[in-house]
């Protein structure tokens, strides 16, 4: 009956964070989280990466609306050069053949 008014111990606020602190200071190091995991550096990370990424996609929407121009030219040539453009009698279905 002795235990039945009895509740559970609870410790103070921050006892375990000032604890932890007490025994890095005596023991003489302390744990310190890497530069890289800190939140300024990977969200300048994370923007630096969309950055390059959006001038990426730039410069190939650019590049391939010049090439698409380009390409075209180069296919006028080549039809040229075989004449391909010309209408040839041989082939003129619309003639009548009587």
């Amino acid at each position: 009956n002795s235990l039945d008014g009895c509740s559970r111990a609870e410790a103070p606020g921050f006892f375990y964070t000032r604890l932890k602190a007490r025994m890095e200071k005596e023991s003489g190091t302390t744990v310190s989280r890497p530069w890289i995991l800190r939140p300024v550096f990977a969200v300048a990370t994370l923007v630096l990466v969309l950055l390059i990424n959006a001038f990426v996609l730039l410069q190939r929407n650019t590049k391939s609306a010049a090439q698409a121009t380009g390409d075209t030219d180069i296919m006028q040539s080549i039809a040229s050069e075989y004449r391909l453009n010309e209408n040839s009698s041989l082939y003129d279905l619309t003639q009548d053949n009587k």
